[in-house]
């Protein structure tokens, strides 16, 4: 018996040495207490459990193998290793996971065991989600929102007998898998966001099935914190992309944990003491699909960008403008204002500061001008940024008196008309009632809208001395004055100008008479017109020329006379084109006549000058042997040869002849053509000779019968 307990006790000794080793000394019961819980609407299992005391034995670390089973067939969906570590203080674990599959779609069951090294500790009991069952086709999950690019499950699952026809999502007919039983499964890759009313998925028919929303988590940056009234925060953002999520699952917004209002979309206000120095805020955006935190950190004293002015009012020639402040805390605040004009588009922008700033003055403002004026402002120490702009205030300056009037005439024989142009409204300096004419003792007054006035006598030996003078209700303007010579001008020969790009580069030789510049004046050279002018300053020889009244293919003559101290003298002249055209009107009168066997006298009508769409540098004679319509033959013809033209050299056939006006831009004016059929030297030797013998033949009968009546007599 003592043998027996000697034995006994070494072998419990080396088996409890043995157990030391691998599995310090305890036997790994596994985790207790293992309760489950799920959560549809994320599609989340969530395992908690604690640990058996004795596994506060183990001397490092302890694993929980977790699995996931589809219960109805006890394939495993999910498997994870739980790493808990023994030095925390609670024995109580937890651990979630998210399922692909919508838990509804069929049976989950969860199971848990501990594992050290080599040692395991058996399975804890299967603890089972149960699926749902229907009597009618139903598609799982409900209402999901998911993010775009991702890849999503649903599942249907049928009524005990019924059999699956089809699944669609978004009226797409999609490839399924079956699950088990009555439930099938289809992944639909999201490809683009859904329209604000969902997407619908829906199995075998769309009165059984379920609409899915597809966005984006928050994409907002850029958070910037100020301060607008010195009372409270105002932070905003750039929102980024859309999510395209609205109502409930649209984004929300906390400031520094504090929600900001609802519908809040790129701004939130919250009340604070602006004193407090250096801050840090922290915008937390949130939907279903992700949370998004943005920070700034700022001094509000520092970020002060105030509101716009209240109450601009602005009137008078030198404007004073007012405004007010709806916060009496700027009333002591250095601030830089920005006071922006708009007249007729064009933007004036003008900087003033001070404290409190509420009126200032603006000077140089053209009369009987309507203005709006905006102002701005900012702090000047510490500028942030510039406030809101103010409301628009209009206001109109009073009249002043019109500019001098640009004058200038057009002499027809004795008859010359003095020209003016009408001033423009910022010459005018308010509405013109009348213009005065004053030439030796004579004054005329004419009204709106005329700006012309025709003086006939040009009798007397002296130039006539014309004054023009614009009224308006503050006053008239600065007299314009021009002397009528007392001669006609002499004629200018005209030299050639090219136009180009609408108009004339016009450059001319100095006038040792020129003292006042020069002034350049233009017409079309064959039509009655009135003229068009410009006035060049003294030292340049040189104007572009243009008018919106230019035509293409027409002449304008165009005349450059000096200014002097007495009537201005004509200096040089120029003829040319805008844009030279082909010529429209074909050249008449072509007309061709033989003279001799092989000559040929061509005559044609000239386009004339009035007619003339280019300049002419000569004319082309086309002509061919009808019977060989390709051997066509050229014969060119200046401008000094034109007249009849003599072609020899032309054998015995038929011949058509055809000319063209040659101008720099081409060939144009075809002539209708002339047929001419060239006869034989000979044969018209035989007539002369014919008629000739013919007419000796008639002579001779005649004075037959005259001699045979006088010898009857």
């Amino acid at each position: 018996m003592l043998v027996f307990l000697l034995w006994a006790s070494l072998f419990l000794s080396s088996l409890q040495e043995q157990n030391g080793q691998d599995a310090p000394g305890v036997l790994l019961s596994g985790p207790q207490n293992v309760s489950v819980n799920y959560d549809l609407k994320d599609q989340r299992i969530s395992v908690t459990w604690e640990d058996d005391p004795s596994s506060s034995r183990v001397p490092d670390k302890l694993i929980y193998d977790v699995e996931v089973l589809l219960t109805v067939n006890m394939t495993e969906v999910h498997s994870e290793a739980v790493d808990v570590r023994q030095a925390l203080a609670s024995r109580k674990y937890h651990w979630s996971w998210t399922s692909a599959l919508p838990l509804e779609c069929t049976s989950h069951s969860v199971r848990l065991r501990s594992r050290y090294q080599n040692y395991t500790s058996q399975w804890s009991p299967l603890l089972t989600i149960t699926g749902r069952a229907s009597s009618h086709p139903q598609v799982f999950p409900k209402s999901s929102v998911v993010q775009v690019d991702s890849n999503f499950t649903f599942c249907c699952i049928l009524g005990p007998g019924q059999r699956l026809e089809y699944m669609k999502y978004n009226n797409i007919l999609m490839n399924t898998t079956h699950i088990i039983d009555q439930s099938y499964a289809m992944v639909v890759h999201m490809q683009s966001p859904s329209p604000p009313s969902c997407i619908n998925v829906y199995c075998n028919s769309p009165l059984y099935g379920t609409c899915v929303y597809v966005g984006y988590p928050p994409g907002d940056r850029n958070l910037v914190c100020e301060t607008r009234d010195l009372e409270s925060v105002e932070c905003h953002w750039d929102t980024g992309r859309a999510t395209n999520l609205t109502k409930q699952r649209m984004t929300r917004y906390d400031l520094n944990g504090r929600a900001c209002p609802n519908r809040t979309v790129s701004n939130c206000y919250q009340t604070v003491r602006v004193d407090q120095g250096e801050r840090n805020w922290t915008l937390t955006a949130r939907n279903p699909l992700g949370t998004l935190e943005l920070r700034d950190t700022a001094d509000l004293k520092k970020r002060v960008r105030l509101l716009a002015p209240m109450e601009v009012v602005a009137s008078g020639v030198n404007a004073s403008v007012q405004w007010q402040w709806e916060r009496p805390q700027y009333h002591i605040l250095l601030m830089v204002c920005q006071v922006q004009l708009n007249h007729s588009g064009h933007i004036d922008v003008r900087n003033f500061s001070g404290i409190g700033l509420r009126s200032v003055v603006l000077h140089g403002l053209a009369p009987a001008q309507t203005y709006t004026v905006q102002v701005c402002c900012g702090l000047k120490q510490h500028f942030w940024k510039w406030g809101d702009w103010s409301e628009g205030s209009t206001f109109k300056t009073e009249e002043d008196i019109p500019e001098m009037l640009d004058v200038w005439m057009q002499i027809e024989g004795n008859q010359t008309m003095i020209l003016w142009k009408p001033l423009t409204v910022n010459q005018s300096h308010g509405q013109i009632k009348d213009y005065e004419v004053t030439w030796g003792r004579q004054e005329t007054i004419l009204h709106p809208p005329q700006n012309d006035f025709l003086i006939s006598d040009r009798s007397t030996d002296e130039g006539h001395r014309v004054t023009v003078t614009a009224k308006n209700s503050a006053g008239s303007s600065l007299p314009s004055i021009i002397i009528i010579p007392r001669l006609p001008h002499r004629s200018k020969s005209s030299m050639k100008i090219v136009g180009s790009d609408g108009g004339f580069n016009l450059s001319w030789s100095a006038s040792p008479n020129s003292s006042c510049g020069y002034v350049v004046d233009w017409c079309p050279t064959h039509k009655k017109c009135r003229v068009e002018w410009v006035k060049v300053p003294a030292g340049i020889t040189w104007a572009r020329i243009q008018s919106v009244s230019f035509e293409e293919g027409v002449r304008y003559t165009l005349s450059i006379f000096a200014c002097t101290p007495g009537a201005p003298e004509l200096w040089e002249r120029r003829e040319g084109y805008v844009k030279e055209c082909l010529p429209k009107g074909p050249i008449q009168r072509l007309a061709a006549e033989q003279y001799g066997s092989d000559t040929v006298l061509i005559s044609w009508t000239a386009i004339p000058p009035e007619s003339q769409t280019a300049f002419i540098h000569g004319y082309i004679i086309y002509y061919c042997d009808t019977s060989h319509l390709s051997s066509m033959r050229i014969f060119n013809v200046t401008t000094d040869e034109l007249g009849a033209k003599n072609l020899t050299g032309i054998p015995v056939s038929s011949y058509r002849f055809i000319v063209k006006a040659l101008t720099s831009v081409g060939e144009g004016g075809d002539s209708s053509p002339v047929f001419l059929q060239m006869n034989p030297q000979t044969d018209q030797l035989i007539t002369v000779i014919i008629i000739s013998l013919g007419s000796a033949a008639c002579l001779l009968a005649l004075v037959t019968i005259l001699c045979y009546r006088n010898w009857k007599w």
